[in-house]
């Protein structure tokens, strides 16, 4: 499902996160709904191990040629929270949240995933693989 024009609108708020402020979609029903590119990436690292969200910053600067910042990425954890994509698994040292997948979170991340590589196969392939050789 493309947003509409309104969500896009609704999107620029937030800068570059691309969180679609529409959830009247079911948000159990994850064909029903689309990630932006920084959810995706944030899905992924949460699902690889459970962590703060310093943390998450530090590993998404580390791959992201723009920086992300704290006004980009709190917004973007407490979307994935209220859409129950992620959940605080605990409170950590000094107050810190520490975040994990919920199983909706995991099929979200799994679909996107999988989408986003397909989507973008070609491009890596043409760009990415044939510069190795």
């Amino acid at each position: 499902m493309r947003p509409s024009t309104a969500q896009l609108g609704k999107k620029l708020k937030y800068g570059e996160i691309c969180i679609l402020t529409d959830m009247s979609a079911d948000i159990h029903n994850i064909s029903h709904m689309e990630l932006g590119v920084l959810q995706m990436q944030i899905l992924w690292f949460v699902g690889r191990t459970p962590m703060h969200g310093y943390e998450i910053m530090r590993q998404l600067n580390e791959i992201k040629s723009t920086k992300v910042e704290q006004g980009t990425l709190y917004p973007a954890l407490q979307k994935l929270e209220e859409t129950d994509l992620i959940k605080v698994k605990e409170t950590g040292r000094r107050g810190k949240k520490i975040y994990e997948l919920t199983d909706t979170g995991r099929k979200a991340m799994i679909r996107t995933c999988k989408e986003f590589s397909k989507t973008f196969s070609g491009i890596f392939e043409d760009f990415v693989c044939k510069s190795c050789k």
